[in-house]
């Protein structure tokens, strides 16, 4: 008799247990830039843009410049790989740290290297992405490249 009172106890408490244990913002935020460097190394334009939330800034050591559109995001990225290093094949994420800013937006500052088939790296280097959450997705709207430390 006690292990199905045990068993209908656990059935029964699962979903309040659950819902005391969601994921932080920080896990989500990481999980979602994770797949936005899949998506970046697989060169699907379509899927690297649904991690933004237009309109987006975008700063770089030349200047900033406002993405207005989701066709604006992906013409970028597709111009960014035109132009990527010689030989690039993918990325790893050397470090991720993610803040808050305030409960609804994060800044992850993320140091990563590039490589080439060969697993020589090509390029290092850093960005701050700032994420805010829209609709209950963590998206980002504004990237900044930063020196490298």
């Amino acid at each position: 008799m006690k292990p199905i009172f045990l068993c209908i106890t656990l059935a029964l408490s699962a979903p309040v247990w659950a819902g005391h244990h969601e994921a932080s913002p920080q896990v989500l935020i990481e999980a979602e830039y994770n797949q936005y460097i899949r998506d970046f190394i697989a060169k699907d334009y379509e899927a690297i843009a649904s991690h933004f939330n237009p309109p987006i800034q975008r700063t770089t050591f030349e200047g900033s410049r406002v993405l207005e559109t989701r066709e604006e995001i992906v013409a970028m990225y597709q111009n960014t790989m035109a132009n990527i290093q010689e030989g690039y094949s993918y990325s790893e994420i050397d470090s991720i740290d993610i803040q808050a800013m305030s409960s609804t937006t994060y800044a992850a500052d993320v140091n990563f290297t590039r490589y080439n088939a060969s697993n020589e790296a090509v390029f290092g280097g850093r960005s701050i992405y700032l994420f805010g959450k829209q609709s209950g997705a963590w998206t980002m709207f504004s990237m900044i490249q930063a020196e490298r430390e």
